[in-house]
C-alpha cells in the first residue's frame, strides 16, 4: 500500500492524473492548491477560502467541492457524483441529497447562491464547476 501512496504523490508532483483544473498549482507541501478566481481550495489542509476569507464546509461537502473542481467544465449527473464519491454500490436513495450539499456549498462559496457562477446547474443533466466563474 505504501508504494501506491508514493506513486500517487509522485504523479501529483509531476502534474499527472485526473485532469487538474486550470489555475492549479502545487504548494511547497506537495498538496494541490486549486485557485479559480477568488476561490482557493487547499486539498492538503482541507480548507476553502473566498477572497482570503475561510469558509466552513463539512468533510463531505469539501470532498464534493474538490470532486467538481477537479472536473471543471464537465457536467456530472447526480449518479456520476454518487459513484465517484461512494462507489458503484451507493444507495440511489441518496441521489437528491446531492442537491442539498450543492446548495450548502453554494451558500459558502458563492457571492449570490441564488445566481451561482461557480457551481452551475445544467437542467436535466447535473452540475458543472465553471472554468471561469468570475467571467
Amino acid at each position: 500500500m505504501r508504494w501506491r501512496a508514493l506513486a500517487i504523490g509522485a504523479a501529483l508532483a509531476l502534474g499527472c492524473g485526473s485532469g487538474s483544473p486550470a489555475g492549479s498549482s502545487l504548494t511547497n507541501t506537495g498538496a494541490v492548491l486549486v485557485k479559480t478566481g477568488t476561490l482557493e481550495i487547499d486539498r492538503g489542509a482541507r480548507t476553502v477560502r473566498v477572497a482570503g476569507a475561510a469558509r466552513a464546509l463539512t468533510s463531505h461537502q469539501f470532498d464534493l467541492l474538490v470532486l467538481l473542481a477537479e472536473r471543471a467544465g464537465r457536467v456530472l449527473s447526480r449518479e456520476q457524483i454518487l459513484d465517484l464519491m461512494h462507489g458503484a454500490a451507493s444507495d440511489p436513495a441518496f441521489d437528491r441529497s446531492i442537491d442539498v450539499h450543492i446548495a450548502r456549498i453554494r451558500a459558502a462559496i458563492e457571492d449570490d447562491p441564488r445566481a451561482p457562477k461557480r457551481i452551475v446547474t445544467v437542467r436535466g443533466a447535473g452540475y458543472v464547476f465553471a472554468r471561469t466563474p468570475e467571467a
